[in-house]
């Protein structure tokens, strides 16, 4: 899609003006080679108004139609001249005339519009669509404006005498320093303020400090806690083991297993010797005397045990 912008006062065309925007050159043959016959509408300069820039933009598009039959005869060549010249120059010198009138219909559009590269029926609608489009904006825009600046000079007014005035004034201005004194106060109090926070804040920091280290050495404190606790309850385990051994060791006489007394039938026994004899039961003295030695001995170790 092509662009393009319009300078000057030229109004916005519709579809309906751009549907006219051809012009078709007449069928006559140029005069001169190489020299084109100018567009209706381009002998003379028209003023850049509303009324005219229509007239320039539908003058903005040229076509060249096709000779007639009329046209054509005379534009025919005699025998003669196509012996000399021959069809090629003949086509040649068409083609350059077409271009030629091609080129001054494109030069005649710019300079009657303003435009460097003409729009096509497309892309002027889209064009025009959005330049209506804005148009009813700013129309919008402007009446508001105007509703608006009535409504004002509608409103009735009550002019302040001089007096008034200048006691109003003077209200006003003592209003102005009431104000601009509490605003002052109010900097001073929160100037203030400011500087009992950052104390609170300083302080707070402290506290903080101080509740991690409490807490530090609380947590200190509590390991050597269950470590005292881990090795008193390692301690009271052995001694309970050792009070167990040491009942069992009260509770042990080595006199007793060195020296078992026991009886044996009628005899009593140390060490599995009889001691004595009767005549159902001859003993021999050997055993006899032994077991009289174990209880010597006996008798000798526990009074050293003393």
């Amino acid at each position: 899609m092509q662009g393009s912008s319009i300078h000057g006062g030229n109004s916005v065309l519709g579809s309906t003006r751009m549907d006219n925007s051809f012009v078709v050159l007449p069928r006559h043959k140029p005069q001169a080679q190489g020299i084109p016959p100018r567009p209706r509408g381009a002998s003379s300069p028209q003023p850049h108004d509303e009324t005219h820039s229509g007239k320039a933009m539908e003058e903005s598009f040229v076509v060249v139609d096709k000779p007639d039959s009329a046209a054509a005869s005379q534009n025919t060549l005699s025998p003669a001249e196509v012996g000399q010249n021959g069809p090629l120059h003949s086509n040649t010198s068409g083609f350059n005339a077409t271009i030629n009138v091609l080129t001054r219909a494109f030069d005649i559009a710019r300079t009657q519009t303003q435009v460097e590269q003409q729009l096509c029926l497309e892309c002027m609608r889209v064009l025009s669509d959005k330049l209506e489009k804005e148009v009813e904006d700013v129309t919008r825009d402007v009446e508001a404006y105007e509703a608006c600046v009535q409504r004002l000079e509608g409103e009735t007014r009550d002019v302040l005498s001089e007096a008034d005035f200048l006691r109003e004034k003077r209200k006003i201005e003592e209003e102005e320093r009431k104000l601009v004194a509490a605003i002052e106060e109010s900097e001073k109090q929160n100037a203030e303020v400011n500087r009992q926070l950052k104390e609170l804040e300083s302080k707070g920091n402290r506290f903080n400090e101080l509740e991690d280290g409490c807490r530090q050495e609380f947590n200190n404190f509590q390991f050597q806690l269950i470590a005292h606790q881990e090795e008193r309850d390692a301690i009271l385990a052995k001694i309970e083991v050792s009070q167990a051994h040491l009942e069992l060791l009260n509770k042990t006489n080595v006199l007793i297993d060195a020296f078992p007394i026991r009886y044996d039938g009628d005899f009593g026994t140390i060490n599995n010797f009889r001691l004595g004899r009767l005549p159902k039961a001859p003993v021999e003295w050997d055993e006899i005397n032994a077991a009289w030695g174990q209880a010597c001995l006996l008798l000798h170790t526990m009074c050293n045990c003393k």
